[in-house]
């Protein structure tokens, strides 16, 4: 039988209740207590005289009064209704009994989605989409078995493959041309792209893909001179041009982007764990401070997982470890390689440690590092990191900065605050090229003298910087 939520609680409650508003203003001055409280003596009443407020509520009792609220209230109404029992859940029950009820209005008012497609039925959906003679050469890429396992593609690789490959049938078909690449058709190409707003290395890349593509779906002996010599301009053009999507702009400090974190950590550490876009707030935080500690890329910071892959030793010792599948690898060396390296840094040891006991079980009961806000059990995906790192620094730097920008950046740093940088780095980044990092050490020695001039001319300003790794 459905009870009254609406019923004035019992003596013994109204003053209890009088020892909670009492505890409120004391942790929680910039909310209104009264509002708070009238919902706490409605969840009194709604549990009876039985069930006193000190006696923690079940799982089952939010469920059900969840329920009956949204029956009357509708159901954003009834989850703002718990969502006030919720802010007083940490004084009068603890923080999991909040992390609880967080929980049960977020699955509510977002259900979980429908089972996705898998990455192999994406990627045999878009296969499907060419030619059918095309098909089997680009669809062996996707075995495991041992005699194959060095021509694998990655599920990336072969998405951007099968892309590159589609917008070049559409061309061909539009132009004219012949679907088999020639260096006359590659060069129509690349002008095309290039009007398009293309960059040279992007412009580069497709044609690649376009070559590797149609050698392995059509032609397994096709060999082009003239589309290698295309390719090659490209490349020695796109080197003199550099970068269009990274400028001297966004040579912030990676110890400038890890302060920002912690500064953002604060910010949530003084609202306290109140809600879940205190806990997002939170998990901003670490994403910056993470990404500047651990210089690795979007889609290997989205394989953090509290416990697993990164794990807090005796304090300062935190133990990263990452396996080959979320490094950027060639498929055959995946299982065989991986990212293990053990930081001491005791701000972030501080701010994960309190993280995973107040704030991130606020979203679900997993344990990655960065889970999403809008799906329960859910992470954050690497493309969506990459934004989130974008929109922070564009609102706190002006600037947009990417997650593989930072890397570059603890680079740089390293390169000019510590001693024998130039050869740290590679290590740093974890680039199996040396000469991929030498180009952030050559870049830095620019921008040091550039940062010396400044100071010069500034006279008695100062600038110092701890690369926080």
């Amino acid at each position: 039988m459905k009870r009254d939520i609406e019923t004035r609680p019992s003596p013994a409650s109204a003053c209890y209740v009088q020892s909670v508003r009492a505890a409120l203003k004391a942790e929680r001055p910039d909310r209104d207590p009264e509002s708070v409280l009238h919902e706490l003596q409605a969840f009194a009443a709604w549990r009876g005289a039985d069930r006193p407020l000190a006696v923690p509520p079940t799982r089952q009792e939010v469920e059900d009064y969840l329920t009956e609220c949204s029956m009357l209230h509708g159901c954003h109404l009834a989850s703002l209704r718990l969502h006030r029992v919720q802010t007083v859940a940490p004084t009068l029950w603890g923080m999991p009994y909040a992390s609880m009820i967080a929980i049960i209005r977020r699955q509510r008012l977002r259900p979980p989605r429908a089972n996705r497609r898998t990455k192999t039925e994406y990627l045999l959906t878009l296969i499907a989409r060419l030619p059918n003679e095309w098909q089997a050469g680009l669809i062996a890429r996707m075995s495991s078995a041992p005699q194959n396992r060095k021509l694998k593609w990655s599920a990336d690789h072969l998405n951007s493959v099968t892309y590159a490959l589609l917008r070049w049938l559409a061309w061909c078909e539009v132009s004219g041309h012949e679907i088999r690449p020639t260096g006359i058709s590659f060069h129509a190409y690349a002008c095309l792209l290039s009007e398009e707003g293309v960059s040279t290395r992007s412009a580069r890349d497709y044609l690649k893909r376009i070559l590797s593509g149609y050698s392995t779906a059509c032609d397994p002996d096709f060999a082009s001179v003239a589309c290698k010599h295309v390719i090659s301009r490209l490349n020695a053009r796109g080197k003199v041009e550099g970068r269009p999507t990274k400028t001297g702009e966004q040579l912030v400090g990676a110890s400038t982007i890890f302060d920002l974190g912690m500064d953002i950590i604060e910010n949530a550490r003084t609202l306290g764990p109140r809600d879940l876009f205190a806990a997002r707030d939170y998990r901003n935080g670490l994403l910056l401070a993470l990404a500047a500690a651990v210089p690795q890329r979007a889609k290997a910071l989205s394989h953090l997982e509290i416990g697993r892959t990164i794990m807090l030793l005796e304090r300062p010792c935190i133990h990263v470890r990452l396996p080959g599948s979320a490094l950027k690898l060639r498929e055959y060396k995946k299982d065989l390689s991986g990212y293990d390296r053990t930081l001491q840094n005791p701000e972030l040891w501080d701010a994960i440690d309190e993280y995973n006991r107040l704030f991130r079980p606020l979203f679900d009961d997993g344990s990655a590092m960065f889970p999403s806000i809008l799906e329960i059990g859910a992470r954050v995906s690497a493309k969506r990191l990459g934004c989130l790192v974008g929109n922070l620094t564009q609102k706190h730097f002006g600037v947009r900065i990417s997650v593989h920008r930072i890397r570059d950046n603890v680079a740089t740093e390293a390169s000019e605050e510590l001693l024998g940088g130039g050869y740290l780095a590679p290590v740093l980044l974890d680039n199996r090229n040396p000469a991929t990092t030498m180009a952030s050490y050559d870049h830095s020695q620019g921008v040091r003298a550039a940062r010396d001039h400044v100071e010069f001319v500034a006279s008695r300003r100062s600038y110092s910087s701890t690369l926080r790794l």
